[in-house]
């Protein structure tokens, strides 16, 4: 069995490039399916991640749910209007069923960066009631409530905290300072709100949220830039018009949606059945909107398998008309090992090591390059979007990719391997 095994390496050897082509293609086809069920997994790992510490229910201006929750949760697409302040303050001050309230306020940002309005109720969100706050200080402290008697005489000042891709993004250090532009995205840099400057006091650590790509600051400091800034037609933080009942409500009396944390199951009904007949306003379960977000990738996901695996066919077929090939042309070195005393078995076991060998080298390639693929891919999307993409070893799938591998090795070398083992020795070596 091991003389076999030596043979099989011995001849793969002697033929470098038709021993690497199908190597190569085996290894592409197991990185895709890699790359597609790592990544699948961690989008959905990181989706779940970057939500756990924001309550149970958002409410903010009437239209579609799931804007309202990928915009207020991770921070994608811009808002779609904003709601009285008073909503907020009647949840804080006034409903005991509320345990946590906590205002936001979009619409400016520097460097892709998003500053965000709200207040110190934010650094108390927590994955649950026994962890820690999710948004804690690395460095500096907390930004102070906003003063506007600081400052020049055409400028004021307020305090700001950098989320930690936000600081390494923008370059940004305690003691700097800076101005936002109106709107996320790019080509807004006329529209700077030179009324109002930021000075940097504190670093939060990672959070591995969307939020750790934002920048705090107090929220009456956001209502101010955009009062003084009314004559530029700036109507709404989030660039969309407000909810045409409140289009007459002055800036400082708005924010964008507000997370609430109940006190239980019960009082979360009893506040989300009051928002529902709210024809302005609504309310929004963030797990519910994000199942439905993750049910559609898993939809697309079902596609891409079917891709991977039809990809493992077509390298099954090449790499059995790679040996298919190999044998034809080997029948005359066949036929002499034959005459020389090498029995039909070992020539057969022989064929079966050579398909065996490329179909796990390519399967090991195969990890290597999809791991590394989506490691690269999973970054750049953390780094574009600030939602973590982990990836992560799958046990379950390694058995099913290594089941599939070694069958298809075995598989494609089951015919060649036939054709090995029938070679008419006489005729190979005494035609005419």
């Amino acid at each position: 069995m091991m003389y076999d095994l030596r043979i099989a390496l011995r001849n793969l050897r002697k033929r470098p490039v038709e021993t690497f082509v199908p190597i190569l293609i085996v290894g592409l086809a197991i990185a895709l399916s890699v790359a597609i069920f790592v990544l699948a997994y961690g989008a959905e790992e990181g989706i779940v991640q970057a939500s756990d510490p924001f309550g149970v229910l958002v409410i903010g201006s009437a239209g579609s749910g799931q804007d309202l929750v990928l915009s207020s949760i991770l921070l994608q697409g811009n808002p779609i209007g904003n709601i009285p302040y008073g909503v907020y303050e009647d949840l804080e001050a006034d409903d005991a069923r509320v345990q946590l309230a906590v205002p936001l306020a979009f619409g400016d940002s520097i460097g892709g960066a998003r500053i965000i309005g709200t207040n110190h109720n934010f650094f108390r969100l927590r994955t649950s009631r026994s962890a820690p706050s999710a948004f804690q200080i690395a460095e500096g402290r907390l930004f102070d409530d906003f003063a506007r008697s600081e400052g020049t005489e055409t400028t004021s000042v307020t305090e700001a905290v950098l989320g930690s891709i936000a600081a390494s993004g923008t370059g940004l250090q305690i003691g700097d300072r800076f101005v936002g532009t109106h709107g996320v995205g790019p080509g807004i840099a006329e529209n700077v709100h030179d009324n109002l400057e930021y000075v940097v006091v504190g670093v939060l650590k990672p959070s591995r949220t969307a939020y750790d790509a934002a920048i705090y600051t107090s929220i009456e400091s956001v209502w101010y830039v955009h009062e003084e800034s009314e004559e530029v037609d700036l109507p709404s933080f989030g660039q969309i018009d407000l909810v045409r009942d409140q289009a007459s409500a002055p800036v400082s009396d708005q924010v964008t949606s507000v997370l609430v944390l109940p006190t239980g199951f019960i009082e979360q009904n009893q506040i989300a059945q009051e928002f529902y007949v709210d024809p302005t306003l609504q309310v929004a379960f963030p797990g519910e909107q994000l199942g439905n977000l993750i049910n559609l990738l898993n939809q697309g996901q079902v596609i891409l398998e079917g891709v991977g695996y039809l990809v493992l066919v077509i390298a099954a077929l090449t790499l059995f008309l790679s040996m298919y090939s190999s044998v034809l042309v080997r029948r005359q070195s066949i036929a002499i090992m034959r005459s020389i005393g090498t029995s039909r078995l070992s020539i057969s076991r022989i064929i079966v090591f050579e398909t065996f060998i490329v179909s796990v080298a390519g399967a090991i390639l195969g990890r290597i390059l999809g791991y590394l693929f989506a490691f690269v891919a999973a970054e750049i999307y953390s780094n574009l979007s600030a939602i973590p993409v982990p990836i992560r070893f799958l046990p379950d799938l390694e058995v099913i990719l290594w089941v599939l591998t070694i069958s298809m090795g075995v598989l494609s070398g089951l015919i060649p391997a036939l054709m090995a083992y029938r070679v008419n020795v006489v005729r190979q070596l005494f035609s005419s």
